[in-house]
């Protein structure tokens, strides 16, 4: 695609200016899903039944606060943008007005909390599963707001290429997380009662207000960072703009989450052990998709910043790049994944019935990985491009009737049960890979790249270097 030994130059140039961005933000991914292993981990022991509760908890949780965090990731390329821009009081403007954001949509998430047991006993759930399931989800309540708002603060921040931050917060949330999961799953005699798997989601919260605050003070005392010196009042104007740009994300990410989080139901409707086994392999899988994602992101805000800068050929090396980081990394982890499968849900859970179910539903993960990176390095360098609402209709057609549709025909109508739970997912992210693909050669390659931070198009870029 890069013809030339200036072309080549260029490329690489661009390739370890990613690289270096993505090494926190990968860092920072693998932290965040470090705390949903440690939870699964620690809850493993407890049995089946808790393990299901925590998966199928984690399952619907996610499913609401994904939503709002992909809403949410409107702010980015509006930061990345005017960043590249040079305009950095509109950087902060989206940051205040993302934290309004955050708090509107922290409370829908939180309403639909307080219903756990009930929702899962109407998606068929087993009544043992459905009450932890419900009061595991009450314990989550109180994290939600911190949550939403970190990651306004977050998006703020990476916009700006300033990474580091979020890593070292993250990890100091995950070392809290674990020593709060063993306190309160565990519990300590005579001064804290065990809570079993409820205790995970009160870690789970203890964890999301010390990562906000921390960040916070990070925020108003670092000297490297704009002064926050601007209006705190809601203006519904660029609330609005934040809605428009993020909420088609936020939908896409809905359409994603709510596919895996169907799976986790239909596993309940199999049983306690199936459902388990799925919690496990999909922890196993999100870890290494992390990795990708965190490479992604960064081409997102690559791609944002070249934009920003009315660089053309700059930001289609950034897409290159990035398709090639998250495939590189997947297809090494699908590898893995074949030659050591139940060793690797052995990590997790001594339960025989546990591991040999697992282990089959990882050979089948292996397949999907490569189908993974490639659908959320589109979705990334098309979202640092500005185009949200594309992914969105992609993302109904790919997860919801192709991967849904295969999901339950091949768990239900075949003898594969669980197993092509599995196969529909993978069939699912292939459709939507392919379909991205398409479209970042379609809005990136074929036609003027548009600023949405602005009215209308802007002229086509030039090359700066």
């Amino acid at each position: 695609m890069f013809r030339g030994r200036r072309s080549r130059q260029l490329f690489a140039h661009e390739l370890r200016g990613l690289l270096v961005l993505a090494g926190p933000l990968v860092v920072n991914q693998l932290g965040q899903v470090g705390m949903h292993t440690a939870d699964t981990i620690m809850v493993g022991p407890l049995g089946a039944e808790p393990l299901a509760a925590v998966g199928l908890g984690s399952a619907l949780h996610h499913f609401g606060v994904l939503i709002m965090t992909g809403a949410l990731m409107g702010m980015a390329p509006l930061v990345s943008q005017a960043f590249g821009a040079g305009d950095i009081a509109e950087c902060r403007r989206v940051f205040v007005q993302g934290c309004w954001v955050a708090l509107l949509l922290s409370a829908p998430v939180m309403l639909g909390l307080l219903f756990g047991e009930d929702l899962s006993l109407l998606l068929g759930q087993e009544q043992g599963v459905s009450v932890i399931t419900g009061a595991y989800l009450q314990a989550l309540f109180w994290g939600i707001m911190p949550a939403l708002v970190f990651i306004a603060a977050r998006q703020y921040l990476e916009g700006m290429g300033h990474v580091t931050a979020p890593m070292v917060v993250t990890f100091i949330g995950l070392g809290i997380n674990i020593v709060a999961n063993f306190i309160l799953i565990y519990g300590v005699d005579g001064l804290v009662p065990a809570f079993g798997a409820v205790g995970a989601g009160w870690a789970t919260t203890i964890v999301r207000w010390s990562m906000l605050l921390a960040l916070l003070v990070f925020l108003l005392t670092h000297r490297a960072l704009p002064s926050l010196r601007v209006s705190l009042r809601p203006r519904a104007a660029e609330v609005r703009r934040i809605i428009a740009v993020g909420l088609p994300v936020g939908v896409q990410f809905g359409m994603e989450v709510g596919l895996f989080s169907f799976a986790a139901i239909m596993m309940g409707w199999l049983g306690a052990v199936e459902l388990a086994a799925h919690q496990v392999t999909i922890n196993i899988a999100a870890t290494t998709f992390m990795v990708a994602l965190g490479a992604s992101i960064a081409g997102s805000i690559r791609v944002g910043q070249h934009i920003g800068g009315r660089r053309t050929r700059a930001a289609r090396r950034a897409v290159v790049a990035t398709y090639l980081l998250a495939l590189g990394f997947m297809l090494a982890c699908a590898l893995l994944f074949v030659s050591a499968p139940r060793f690797l849900i052995g990590l997790y859970t001594p339960h025989a019935e546990i591991i040999e179910l697992g282990g089959t539903l990882l050979l089948v993960a292996a397949a999907f990985q490569i189908f993974d990176g490639a659908q959320v390095a589109g979705v990334s360098v098309l979202r640092g491009a500005g185009d949200t609402r594309g992914p969105m209709v992609l993302a109904a057609i790919g997860y919801w009737a192709i991967g849904l549709t295969s999901c339950w025909y091949l768990g239900f109508r075949t003898p594969l049960g669980a197993v092509g739970i599995w196969i529909g997912l993978c069939i699912g992210l292939a459709a939507v890979a392919l379909m991205l693909v398409l479209r970042a050669r379609a809005v990136l390659w074929r036609r003027p790249l548009r600023r949405l931070a602005e009215a209308g198009p802007i002229p086509v870029m030039e090359e700066s270097r």
